[in-house]
């Protein structure tokens, strides 16, 4: 028996604006190829030897071949590989294969989803997968599996990362590692409550620092922001997990918002178990909007946070949303300004984008804002809903705006310090090869 897991391709933030992609390749931002996430390897972990496996990565380049062997096919992904997703899934059902959707977007549009597949799997992966494999062999898929929200992490075998490891063509030297799932916040814009649950589901400390022995890369990418989430349960397992990570000797890249606590004990914590990049979403947040909004305190609040995170050599990396119900045309300005206040080097920019299964999505749906639904399209860099307080071109403007001001003569090295992106000078080449900037390589 054999499957075959498909990580389908998906358009970049810069990839969308090919005049910014040429200005800022060589920054690293908006337009690199990471690995597959974390749902192929986990169930490559939990596949049984009797089932051989391939991953064709679409959007690593990798050649598709709808006549391949195999008694299963099976189509991971998010909303902005969707249509893809569906292409690839109509190409191999045109070939005869049995072939099965899951991951957010089948999760929380599954009609559309089942239009193009066998199946779908809605939830959690793991619980179902062992009746998937079973069914598939028999040649009895059922429609839908609901692999629910309340997987015990504890059971998380490790993902199977050498389906990938020796692909080439990945831009960054970095490992994923999942340490929760599910939310207790309902955030308007996020969807994560829904697909996984409304319930924190925290990973074993012990769990956590075995896989990260195991990793391949020194860097690693702590893909959840919870980690600093308040509350005494979160608190002492956070402090736990730090402490846990000190031997380990890795450089970690970690996520939050303003919400989090920033007591120096919690940072020097911090910067002790490795962390070297602090991911910050901003204009998501009561306190960063009103930072953007030109609050004295809250810039302060800001501006205190970056000061204390480059005394211990952790870089900030701010990345602001825009098209907020709350944006005016005076936005850019705000953010250019707080950026340059608080002493910002390095950011991203991003278009709001009501994603399916997030009450964004549907106070949107409802209120008849949603202007398509071309998931290619659903990445943070394109205007799929009317904005309240500006015209969609004009909120497009913006933020191509934002990306060429905030980097007008930034240097790339001091850009992407500690973000650890493969700047080999081979890659580089690729890279502007990739986007026809045939310059030469310095």
């Amino acid at each position: 028996m054999k499957v075959i897991f498909v990580y389908p391709k998906f358009e970049k933030f810069l990839e969308s604006i090919p005049e910014l992609n040429r200005e800022l390749v060589d920054h690293f931002l908006g337009n690199y190829t990471t690995p597959p996430s974390l749902g192929i390897p986990i169930l490559a972990a939990l596949t049984p030897p009797e089932w051989k496996m391939e991953l064709i990565d679409d959007n690593n380049g990798d050649f598709v071949n709808f006549d391949a062997e195999a008694d299963l096919v099976a189509i991971n992904c998010f909303t902005p590989q969707a249509t893809r997703a569906m292409e690839l899934a109509d190409g191999y059902r045109l070939a005869g294969k049995q072939v099965i959707m899951g991951g957010f977007w089948p999760s929380t549009m599954p009609s559309e989803a089942l239009e193009h597949c066998d199946a779908i799997n809605i939830g959690d992966g793991e619980p179902t997968w062992p009746n998937i494999l079973s069914d598939a062999a028999n040649r009895t898929l059922k429609r839908k599996y609901k692999g629910g929200t309340r997987y015990d992490l504890a059971k998380l075998p490790i993902p199977n990362r050498n389906i990938f490891y020796d692909k080439g063509n990945y831009d960054w030297n970095e490992d994923l590692v999942q340490v929760a799932r599910g939310c207790t916040y309902s955030c308007s814009m996020c969807a994560i409550p829904q697909h996984a649950g409304h319930r924190l589901r925290l990973r074993p400390v012990d769990h956590i620092v075995k896989e990260i022995k195991t990793l391949k890369n020194d860097s690693v990418y702590l893909a959840d922001d919870i980690l600093f989430f308040p509350g005494r349960r979160i608190e002492q397992w956070c402090r736990e997990l730090l402490l846990a990570l000190v031997p380990l000797k890795k450089k970690f890249f970690v996520t939050s918002s303003m919400t989090l606590k920033t007591d120096d004990a919690l940072l020097d914590m911090i910067a002790d178990a490795g962390v070297k990049s602090f991911y910050c979403t901003l204009n998501v947040d009561p306190k960063s909007v009103r930072a953007i909004g030109g609050d004295d305190a809250a810039r302060q609040d800001l501006a205190k946070l970056v000061a204390k995170l480059t005394e211990r050599n952790i870089s900030f990396f701010a990345s602001f949303g825009i098209g907020r119900d709350w944006d005016g045309p005076d936005l850019a300005d705000s953010i250019l300004d707080l950026c340059n206040d608080a002493g910002i080097y390095t950011a991203e920019f991003f278009l709001f984008c009501p994603y399916p299964g997030s009450p964004h999505w549907d106070r949107l749906n409802r209120q008849g804002r949603i202007l398509h639904r071309d998931w290619r399209k659903y990445n943070g860099a394109h205007v799929v809903s009317r904005p309240l307080n500006m015209d969609p071109s004009d909120l497009y403007d913006m933020f191509v705006r934002l990306w060429r001001e905030f980097y007008a003569g930034r240097q790339s090295d001091k850009v992407i310090e500690k973000l650890e992106p493969d700047t080999s000078d081979e890659n580089v080449l690729r890279r502007r090869l990739k986007i026809g900037k045939k310059d030469c390589v310095d």
